[in-house]
């Protein structure tokens, strides 16, 4: 009743202030009566007795979705590199020392963006006291079998090269014990090596590198060594996979990298039996390619030839039920040599291809795939101390800035164009719009 009784006081006196102020204008303030009819009422209806109030509804934020914990990785991989008479002779300085780096000061900023840059390293850096394991020859060497200075491993590896194949044809140019002398050496650099090994336990340990919390499980084999065999008892020591007729050795290695917890294996196969073409030869290395792409591998990055040949993707299933892509390129060609076009009756040996790979992880559920491919056309300005260049940013630059003159440029632009096509070949462009559209989907899983 009480309630009621001020509720009513209190219209009342709201009432006579509007009437008031009414007539009077603004020479009576209604608001001071109101303010004080409602302080009346509240301090009136205070009472001892606790007052009933409608609960408050606890308002709840709603957590926001975790973001997929998405990871990424960039694999760079230059084509062959081999030293020649003539670069040693001109990387020579005194008592001894040699200096490369001139070689590698453009294109050090293409190497040095890669988490892992690749080189596949023809040749050794035994000394000059190790005797050939063919000719029997002393000191550096270049052709048939390679030895040149440290300083050229030293030189790459300042440049941006962090990851060395030794799987090749010149694994044994200086036997078991040079190829030991250049491990220990290229490691020391902080470098690491695969392909080719120290002992039985280095080889039968997948060779796998993290970064970002991808891991890359690295797999390198050759067709042959040029005729030197394999010292008995020591078969560790290069991966052999004969011509590629047999690469049940490379599908174990792919099926031991994934139990060993690879996300992406790299296989890097050093084939054909015809270095200086545009497609691989024999035509059937397609189809081992394919094979290793069922098995698993997701990059297959060939060498040993000297011209640029097609790339070429292959879809399967995942582990995950989603398609997988997997990019094969048979051959970079050279990244430095001094082969050129007098001396080879061939100007494409000049030439090679630097891949620029993306790979991505989802980390939450451990799917990984390749999230682009681009790569760069070089050539070798073997006037200029055999420096590597990235054609496109000669062309974008006035041609004395690299040495050069107009006409030259013009001839450059041409095997550029040349080389593009070769690429394309196979169908990389088209296929990599779909390779793009996977690696989508992946994302598309990631966020719903």
């Amino acid at each position: 009743m009480r309630r009621i009784y001020f509720l009513v006081l209190f219209i009342l006196l709201v009432s006579i202030s509007f009437f008031i102020g009414t007539k009077a204008g603004d020479a009576y303030p209604p608001d001071t009566v109101t303010e004080w009819a409602l302080s009346t009422l509240l301090s009136n209806n205070q009472t001892d007795e606790p007052q009933e109030t409608e609960p408050v509804p606890e308002i709840i934020e709603e957590e926001p979705e975790p973001e997929p914990d998405i990871r990424s990785l960039k694999l760079v991989v230059t084509g062959n590199i081999m030293a020649h008479i003539p670069q040693i002779e001109q990387a020579y300085v005194e008592d001894g020392k040699y200096d490369f780096s001139p070689s590698f000061e453009i294109i050090s900023p293409y190497l040095q963006a890669g988490d892992f840059t690749v080189g596949d390293l023809e040749g050794m850096q035994a000394g000059p006291d190790i005797i050939s394991a063919g000719w029997g020859v002393r000191g550096y060497t270049g052709f048939p079998e390679f030895n040149a200075p440290g300083e050229l491993s030293e030189a790459l590896y300042d440049a941006g090269i962090n990851v060395f194949t030794f799987a090749n044809n010149h694994a044994l140019d200086r036997g078991l014990e040079g190829l030991k002398i250049t491990l220990n050496h290229v490691r020391g650099l902080g470098a690491h090596t695969f392909g080719a090994y120290k002992s039985k336990e280095e080889r039968d340990t997948p060779m796998i590198l993290e970064s970002n919390g991808i891991s890359i499980a690295f797999i390198g084999y050759t067709y042959g060594t040029n005729g030197i065999p394999v010292p008995p008892g020591h078969e560790y020591c290069v991966n052999l996979a004969p011509d590629f007729n047999d690469i049940t050795p490379i599908l174990d290695d792919i099926q031991s990298a994934r139990q060993a917890g690879a996300d992406i294996i790299a296989v890097f196969p050093h084939w054909g039996s015809a270095e200086h073409a545009h497609e691989p030869q024999p035509q059937r290395l397609r189809q081992v390619a394919e094979e290793l792409a069922s098995a698993g591998a997701d990059l297959v990055i060939g060498g040993h030839p000297k011209y640029i040949q097609p790339a070429e993707w292959f879809f399967n299933e995942g582990e995950n039920g989603l398609e997988r892509a997997t990019f094969a390129i048979y051959s970079q060609g050279n990244f430095i040599s001094n082969q050129h076009e007098a001396a080879n009756n061939t100007p494409y040996v000049e030439f090679g291809l630097l891949l620029d790979i993306d790979l991505s992880k989802n980390y939450d559920t451990g799917d990984a795939w390749i999230s682009d491919v681009d790569y760069e056309i070089t050539w070798v300005h073997r006037e200029w101390r055999h420096r590597v260049l990235p054609l496109s940013a000669v062309f974008n630059a006035p041609p004395e800035e690299y040495n050069l003159n107009e006409n030259r440029v013009e001839r450059l632009k041409n095997i550029y164009r040349e080389s593009i096509d070769v690429v394309n070949r196979y169908g990389h462009l088209e296929d990599m719009k779909r390779a793009m559209s996977i690696a989508e989907r992946y994302l598309i899983e990631a966020y719903e």
